[in-house]
């Protein structure tokens, strides 16, 4: 079991849509099942096709983002 969670995250790797709110409120929703996460714990997407307006994410990366992390 995690002794800290210091983010939780989704990939959504699809080309032709955003992570969107969906994507968010089933991530929200499947926090609750990680142990060691609560309400406070920040959440973060990796996304191909970009983000929706106004989803409250403490971190957000695209393709660019990890090519440059792996370089």
């Amino acid at each position: 079991m995690a002794g800290q969670v210091h983010f939780l995250g989704s990939i959504k790797w699809l080309e032709d849509r955003s992570f969107d709110r969906h994507d968010y409120d089933a991530l929200v929703r499947d926090t609750l099942a990680v142990p060691g996460a609560g309400t406070d714990t920040p959440l973060v997407a990796v996304s191909r096709g970009g983000l929706a307006d106004g989803l409250p994410l403490a971190a957000h990366w695209g393709p660019e983002d990890l090519v440059r992390a792996w370089r």
